[in-house]
């Protein structure tokens, strides 16, 4: 049996991941695609302004052998897709090696791309919970940024 186009979607998520290939990521999403992060409740709307955002929060972190997202978990039934994940990352200007759990992605897909993107945060403990928080709150401002700059 042949694989269904969210099958293939699914399967470029992963690939995408695992390059670390997040300039990429407008090509696996509708015209009208959202994406929630839930700590903040800030939803980018439309494909363009996702990639903005996707690009500005890389720019804040490096991935290297050691220092990459690992999927802890993840299932399907067909129309959405479940990813737990767990994101190691270099921060460059700070210089530090960071291991932080608790993200889990809740992704719909509609005709072979994701139109509806959440994005669940729960850092492991208080300090982290905080130093993300602040991240989160101007991620934002930079892809709006970045987006008027393009």
């Amino acid at each position: 049996m042949a694989p269904t186009a969210n099958e293939w979607l699914i399967e470029a998520y992963f690939r995408m991941v695992e390059e670390d290939d997040y300039a990429g990521v407008g090509s696996i999403l509708t015209d009208d695609a959202t994406w929630t992060f839930m700590p903040i409740g800030h939803t980018w709307t439309g494909r363009r302004a996702i990639e903005s955002m996707a690009m500005a929060a890389g720019r804040s972190r490096r991935h290297d052998e050691r220092s990459h997202v690992e999927i802890n978990n993840w299932f399907t039934d067909g129309e959405h897709l479940c990813v737990e994940y767990t994101h190691k990352a270099i921060v460059p200007r700070l210089g530090l090696r960071l291991t932080l759990g608790g993200f889990c992605l809740v992704f719909h897909m509609r005709d072979g791309r994701f139109d509806a993107i959440r994005e669940y945060i729960n850092p492991p403990n208080i300090a982290a919970r905080l130093a993300m928080f602040v991240v989160l709150l101007l991620l934002p401002y930079l892809s709006r940024r970045r987006l008027t700059r393009s």
